[in-house]
């Protein structure tokens, strides 16, 4: 009897050891998460002030990019 309460208790320390690392691998992955949440936000609103900026300057009379010009290297 006393074996089986041993191998129980090692199982139960045996999870109770899983579930601290699964713990802390879960709060590692919503910081890196949360991170990369807003660097994403970051470069959205730079992309979003760049493409601003560019129908500026297009809008200021500079002559259109050609739509089907070959480069000169063909």
């Amino acid at each position: 009897m006393a074996d089986l309460e041993f191998q129980a208790e090692r199982r139960l320390d045996g999870l109770e050891t899983k579930l601290a690392y699964q713990e802390r691998t879960i709060a590692e992955l919503s910081d890196a998460l949360y991170s990369h949440e807003r660097r994403l936000e970051r470069l959205e609103n730079l992309f979003r002030e760049m493409a601003g900026k560019l129908k500026e300057v297009a809008g200021e009379g500079l002559p259109p990019l050609p739509a089907n010009e070959r480069p000169p290297h063909y």
